[in-house]
């Protein structure tokens, strides 16, 4: 009876040894995917490109717009465009880029693997080390050939979940997409005011069943113009 108690006390030793060892793994290949994703970012000073906007948020219709994106390291980012469009508090292209470069700041570790439009991606868990932040988690979906991130999911405190999918192009290299899919939790987000109402004769008023679906926003670049050294004043004019 004793040996049979020594013999499985050494394979549950066994197992926590290989269980530590998988994860301490998991977390080192993470720090080298998010590792490689910063160099790719760090080559990127600035850069600016035109953009396309649709809008398909329920309660709230929009015509779709075209305007300009101005993006400078580490993480200033506005879009300039005629007329009103809404874009949520957690900007994917403006969060993750600062969120990811700031390393002391959380804890990684590949939860799994999965396949995203063809590409072989890790699921990367991104954890907050500080527990006032706004951001409770960070899944990032990485090609572990070729270090881009190919869907994010941001949880936030107050405004749901954030879930972007990214489409790459001419300008893959740089880690710069195509285009963006955005989906949004409607019952989470806070629409201004001005959105809501009947601007333009077609707003229709959020019900119950607006709520519970969720909102879509596409946006497309087009022409990127990398490392300009355009100036600061872009991001404080608010002429649009």
């Amino acid at each position: 009876m004793k040996f049979l108690t020594q013999k499985w006390l050494q394979r549950g030793f066994g197992l926590l040894m290989l269980f530590a060892l998988n994860t301490a793994h998991a977390q080192q290949d993470a720090k080298v995917l998010i590792r490689q994703l910063n160099q790719r970012m760090q080559v990127i000073q600035d850069y600016t490109a035109s953009v396309q906007m649709h809008f398909d948020i329920p309660g709230v219709k929009m015509r779709d717009m075209q305007g300009k994106v101005f993006f400078k390291q580490p993480g200033k980012f506005k879009i300039k465009a005629k007329g009103i469009f809404f874009l949520p508090k957690q900007n994917p292209m403006q969060d993750v880029n600062a969120l990811l470069m700031d390393t002391a700041s959380y804890t990684t570790v590949i939860s799994g693997y999965e396949t995203i439009d063809g590409h072989d991606c890790a699921v990367v868990n991104v954890i907050p080390l500080k527990t006032d932040n706004e951001l409770i988690l960070g899944k990032f979906w990485i090609d572990v050939k070729d270090p881009l991130i190919y869907k994010s999911q941001m949880t936030t405190k107050n405004n749901g979940t954030l879930e972007t999918s990214s489409i790459f192009g001419a300008y893959k290299k740089y880690g710069l997409p195509d285009a963006l899919l955005i989906k949004v939790e409607v019952n989470k987000i806070k629409v201004p005011k001005m959105m809501s109402v009947d601007l333009n004769k077609k707003s229709a008023p959020k019900s119950d069943k607006n709520l519970k679906e969720p909102g879509y926003i596409q946006i497309k670049f087009i022409g990127y113009k990398i490392n300009s050294r355009f100036p600061d004043t872009v991001f404080t004019d608010d002429a649009q």
